[in-house]
Parts: C-alpha cells; sequence; structure tokens
C-alpha cells in the first residue's frame, strides 16, 4: 500500500514540475514589437555637406597652414568677437575637401548655409589663411572643426 508520505511527495513533484514548465514558457515568449517610429541603424541620417558626408574626426584631420592648432586658436582668439556674458564660447565651423573654411558660426553647429553667416564672422573668416584637408580612407574629407574662443570676449 502506498503512504501518506508518497502522496505528498508525488504532489509536491508535480507542482515543482509545474512551475519549472511555466516559467520555461515566460522565457520564450516573442520579443516586444519595435516602436514605430524607431529608425534601423542603417538608415540613420549621417551628416552632409553639398551632399557628402560630413565628419567630425577624420584618419588624418586639417592642418592650419600657419602655425596649426596653436596658429588657429590666435587667429581666432583676435579675430572673432563672441557673446558668451562671462561663459566659454565656441566657434563652429567646416573645413571643406580644398581647404577653405566654410559656415562659421558661434556655438557647437556650423551656420546652415552661406546666407546664415553672421556678417561679423563673416569678414573675420575672409581673413582665415587655408587649411591642409582632412582625409578618410586617403580621400579628402569636409571636417566640422569647433574651437573655443580663448581669452577675453571682444566687444
Amino acid at each position: 500500500m502506498l503512504t501518506q508520505s508518497y502522496w505528498s511527495f508525488s504532489a509536491i513533484l508535480g507542482l515543482g514540475l509545474f512551475l519549472v514548465s511555466s516559467t520555461a514558457t515566460a522565457q520564450t515568449a516573442p520579443a516586444p514589437a519595435p516602436m514605430p517610429n524607431a529608425v534601423p541603424p542603417s538608415q540613420q541620417m549621417k551628416p552632409q555637406f553639398e551632399g557628402r558626408s560630413l565628419y567630425t574626426y577624420v584618419e588624418q584631420m586639417p592642418v592650419y597652414s600657419d602655425g596649426g592648432k596653436e596658429g588657429l586658436q590666435t587667429f581666432i582668439s583676435s579675430h572673432v568677437r563672441g557673446s558668451a556674458k562671462g561663459r566659454e564660447a565656441y566657434v563652429t565651423f567646416i573645413i571643406d575637401q580644398t581647404g577653405k573654411a566654410r559656415l562659421p558660426a558661434l556655438g557647437p553647429q556650423p551656420a546652415e548655409s552661406e546666407a546664415s553667416v553672421d556678417p561679423a564672422l563673416a569678414t573675420a573668416f575672409s581673413d582665415i589663411k587655408p587649411f591642409t584637408p582632412g582625409h578618410q580612407n586617403g580621400k579628402p574629407a569636409d571636417v566640422r572643426l569647433t574651437m573655443r574662443i580663448a581669452g577675453p570676449l571682444k566687444k
């Protein structure tokens, strides 16, 4: 005859198997559907300049022909006027594939077009010397540069 302890053991074993099987089912549930407005990584918009890729960093960065980074910092500090009211200010511009500085603007983004460039910045950047263009994969590339306006801001 079967004892009561055997029936208790069978009930506990059956309950345990049920719990284990239901946990496994929950782990194999289908993944949630992606958000309808999500863009796959291959379709994300990349920054463009005149229909070409615009880079922030390239294998060979542009070099200012009149003193490199120090010469560029000196030029910007002496020619660009900022209005940051006591805070650090930045100027952002694009060095195109020919080495010309284009679309200067105060802040983290270059100007949207030549027509939208602030006249004072256009005047300041008209005197800037050319750059040796940046290169990516052995080819000239358009590169966005952001430089701090060092020293006291001119009014």
